[in-house]
């Protein structure tokens, strides 16, 4: 779904409501106490290198992909990609060093929710171009692609999700945030950046449990930058969800223990500043 308009674009402030469903595929970096490089492709171009880059400080362990699909927001119903590569290390004042979530990529089919990103949630958010179409293999599969708007037919990030059949889905659900603002840890917070916000969220939803296969890519086609595939390229890509360049080329934890949210309502608070030595 895209949200494109010429009209001007409104300030929308938090707290957002989203209802919709999703698919959160969990990857996993072992973890080190000295920060690892980060995977290409884990910033945009222009934030690589920028105070907005955490790269210094990124130490694996476990992270995630999340694709969203809103059909209702503050700012009308699109498509969310996020990439939360693992944990990065953040000196929190008076209290030494912890290791938080960090979103590095964003990528939306929003105008409205990308110019919203910063002021909100201190989070940069890119327009991206979504294709979700039947899967050729299987009646039952989405292959689900995400472009560049200037080269929408170059996915950067492909992927099939089946969609199960044989189980049943699950109950999942959270505290309201008005009961998280009043907890000590919050699993669900993260910090974002480039200034240092903790993000707190809550949602209810229905969860099944999914396979992920990342797609490998058809004959004749290119990956963004317009190189053209060779069987090597292909053969590669398909244990790999993005092409190192638009987004990192990471797999999933494991082939099936991926989640579909096959319905599930969230809130959004604005972001807290934190306060770091940075």
């Amino acid at each position: 779904m895209s949200t494109v308009t010429d009209e001007p674009l409104p300030r929308v402030p938090a707290p957002w409501l989203f209802t919709g469903s999703s698919w959160v595929i969990p990857l996993h970096t072992p973890f080190s106490e000295t920060p690892i490089p980060l995977p290409a492709g884990s910033y945009a171009p222009f934030e690589a290198g920028s105070t907005a880059d955490l790269s210094r400080r990124y130490h694996g362990g476990v992270g995630l992909v999340l694709v969203l699909r809103y059909d209702h927001s503050d700012v009308g119903p699109y498509d969310e990609l996020i990439l939360i590569p693992g944990l990065f290390s953040n000196e929190h004042e008076g209290e030494g060093v912890k290791y938080d979530w960090a979103i590095t990529r964003i990528i939306v089919s929003s105008d409205k929710s990308t110019v919203n990103g910063r002021p909100e949630w201190g989070m940069p958010k890119h327009r991206g171009v979504f294709s979700f179409t039947p899967s050729p293999s299987s009646s039952s599969s989405t292959l689900i692609t995400v472009a560049h708007p200037t080269s929408p037919d170059e996915p950067y990030f492909r992927t099939v999700l089946p969609l199960p059949a044989a189980l049943g889905d699950a109950a999942v659900g959270e505290a309201k945030l008005a009961q998280l603002r009043e907890t000590a840890q919050r699993l669900d917070a993260f910090v974002a950046c480039p200034e240092p916000l903790r993000v707190d969220f809550a949602a209810t939803g229905r969860c099944r449990i999914c396979v992920v296969e990342p797609a490998p890519y058809g004959e004749g086609e290119r990956r963004s930058g317009g190189d053209k595939l060779d069987d090597e390229d292909k053969e590669r890509e398909w244990a790999e969800l993005g092409d190192g360049v638009g987004f990192p080329r990471v797999k999933p934890l494991s082939r099936v223990a991926n989640f579909h949210l096959t319905r599930f309502s969230m809130e959004l608070a604005k972001g807290v500043v934190v306060k770091l030595k940075l």
